[in-house]
């Protein structure tokens, strides 16, 4: 079976439940401790590249530290005299200042990194599925730096030319570009242009089922909100193995597809 079959695919009811219970069922099967191991590895990984990345703008004067007191007074021409007034203990509270240029710079290698790090974690979610998980993956998209980068740095663009249209565009590109990294695990070799236009003709018709399989998280979001985010160590494993158990539904489309177009070939 290939991903490039999978296109109008075979029209289903918007089953998240189902979907959820297959990602549940494999967590289960003593996944939890692997996943929650996984994403600690992938979060401490993020914040590693956050930290790095401000150091390089302190260093290159792309970020500048400041107070909010010396801030105002910087700028007294927009806060008038309210630097004079400001409390002092509040006035030396430090902040960092981006400049416009570093921005930029701070965007692409970001969302660059973050490719990186979404490759590593799409396939582990996916091994999850398939029973032979390693917390080690998460470390996978390094193997393929420049392609993973490329793929995410191509993607982001693309939701975000969409998103100037309207708001809803960049939803439907959004969710139209959603299978990339999924379908990158299972074709490392393919190239970031035709990752996307797979994962486009995959999620034709199926855009509005994987919308409602993240609404149905919504109550698990909230409750990640009241512990403080404790709970994201189990949420962020929890939903992401549910897209990846909604990436091997589409597969399993494709395999009933075929099951199909054989039975109507034999009866004729």
């Amino acid at each position: 079976m290939t991903v490039s079959e999978v296109g109008a695919g075979v029209q289903r009811p918007l089953d998240a439940c189902v979907v959820r219970a297959r990602a549940w069922a494999k967590l289960g099967e003593g996944g939890w401790l692997k996943a929650v191991g996984a994403f600690g590895l992938y979060w401490l990984m993020g914040t590693v590249v956050a930290q790095v990345l401000a150091r390089v703008g302190v260093a290159t004067g792309g970020i500048e530290v400041t107070t909010v007191g010396e801030f105002i007074r910087n700028h007294a021409d927009m806060f008038g005299n309210l630097g004079m007034e400001f409390p002092e203990d509040v006035g030396n509270i430090s902040f960092q200042v981006v400049k416009p240029h570093f921005r930029v710079i701070h965007a692409v290698v970001s969302t660059f990194m973050a490719g990186v790090l979404m490759a590593g974690w799409a396939a582990f979610a996916v091994s999850v599925m398939r029973s032979g998980a390693n917390a080690l993956q998460v470390f996978s998209g390094f193997h393929r730096f420049f392609a993973m980068g490329w793929l995410m740095l191509l993607q982001s663009v693309r939701i975000f030319l969409w998103s100037l249209l309207l708001i809803v565009p960049g939803v439907v590109a959004f969710y139209s570009y959603r299978m990339s990294f999924f379908i990158k695990a299972d074709h490392p070799e393919w190239s970031a242009w035709k990752v996307l236009a797979e994962s486009k003709r995959m999620m034709y018709r199926n855009k509005l089922r994987l919308a409602w399989l993240d609404a149905t998280f919504i109550g698990w979001w909230l409750l990640v909100l009241v512990t403080f985010g404790l709970a994201g160590l189990f949420v962020h494993p929890y939903t992401m193995v549910a897209s990846a158990a909604f990436y091997e539904d589409l597969l399993d489309q494709e395999e009933e597809r075929g099951a199909a177009k054989s039975l109507d070939a034999g009866g004729v």
